[in-house]
């Protein structure tokens, strides 16, 4: 799927978003199958035209809870601050891919409290569903580990 910026801030302000919410712990969340379902289901989003957030928040043994999502976007930056997707950075008449990002929010992950990196491209987001999960899978264990070593 592509969108303009323009495009994109209509379907997050209009609705056109598919949210999950969920709430696990931490080894139950790196398994394969929660992660499997949370990214069919914002894949399953896209395919239908609609842009896709999976949020996970993750019981730890101690602090609070991380906050884990799958958000869709057009660059490197969390859903919650698309207002940040103005045109310094992109051209409003461009039509960009939705790519597909890995974000954990805590104090603990690092200085700014917030991690994203990039889980799928558009091409990476038509193909093998199981190399995604193995990839979020690693992501997801390193930086949980990040933050319990912090924690200790």
């Amino acid at each position: 799927m592509k969108l303009t910026v323009a495009d994109y801030l209509d379907q997050l302000a209009g609705g056109k978003t598919i949210t999950t919410e969920v709430e696990t712990t931490a080894s139950k969340v790196q398994q394969k199958a929660p992660l499997k379902k949370a990214v069919e289901t914002v894949v399953d989003a896209l395919d239908t035209g609609h842009l896709g957030k999976y949020q996970i928040t993750i019981k730890v043994r101690k602090g609070d809870p991380v906050v884990f999502h799958l958000d869709t976007n057009l660059i490197n930056i969390p859903m919650a601050e698309a207002e940040r997707l103005d045109v310094k950075l992109l051209d409003k008449e461009i039509s960009y891919p939705v790519n597909l990002y890995m974000v954990m929010e805590s104090e603990d992950v690092n200085k700014s409290g917030l991690r994203i990196d990039e889980l799928a491209n558009e091409t990476d987001l038509s193909g093998d569903i199981d190399s995604l999960v193995e990839r979020l899978q690693e992501w997801l264990a390193e930086h949980l580990a990040d933050v319990m070593e912090a924690r200790a």
